[in-house]
């Protein structure tokens, strides 16, 4: 997977796209129904032009309606998709979707192996900024259990800096999900060729 962008706006998803990016996962919080609903089918009809992946965050009938390559969900949100009567993840893999889980404990290791998911994300990795967490900082020694542990591309997230990927490659991660090192970085298009550059490298 190499890099993998978290963003929050399909402005961003296709400034990504123009540097080559092809995994993409759009975040998007707190906006009003309607604007979120344009935001998603702005970053998907993006992603197919550049025959690149876009994962939506949390909002399955989004990725349904608009055929986004794949559904990023939190444990919180699969409690939520595991519960509801819709039966989103039936609906989610119908549709050819793929599934990417967060994970933060052994349990819930065990939980998202049992869905079959396309990537297990493993996070914070380091402190972070970039979001409110639950968990401290996992570590590149739990990183390595994690990768002894699955048989899916894993992903790691939170904290990581540049100087920290080819670290956290060599500990097992198969994709680096990056989101305030490139967003707040002051040349994106640098960075972006900075990043690629170390994964591609990479195992």
């Amino acid at each position: 997977m190499g890099l993998y962008a978290c963003v929050a706006s399909a402005v961003w998803v296709q400034r990504l796209l123009e540097l080559g990016v092809k995994d993409i996962q759009l975040r998007i919080k707190d906006r009003p129904a309607l604007e979120l609903e344009h935001e998603v089918a702005k970053a998907a009809e993006s992603c197919r032009k550049a025959k690149a992946r876009l994962w939506v965050n949390d909002y399955w009938e989004l990725a349904v309606r608009y055929k986004a390559y794949g559904l990023h969900v939190g444990q919180e949100d699969l409690d939520r998709l595991m519960t509801s009567p819709d039966l989103p993840l039936v609906a989610v893999k119908n549709e050819g979707i793929r599934l990417g889980i967060s994970t933060h404990t052994f349990a819930e290791l065990g939980r998202a192996i049992a869905l079959r998911p396309s990537y297990i994300s493993l996070g914070p990795i380091f402190s972070t900024t970039s979001k409110k967490v639950r968990f401290g900082p996992q570590g590149l020694a739990r990183l390595r259990q994690w990768r002894h542990l699955v048989n899916v591309p894993l992903v790691a997230i939170g904290g990581i800096g540049l100087e920290a990927a080819q670290g956290v490659r060599d500990a097992g991660a198969d994709g680096i999900c990056v989101i305030s090192a490139l967003t707040q970085a002051s040349d994106v298009a640098q960075a972006v060729h900075a990043w690629r550059a170390v994964l591609r490298t990479g195992k």
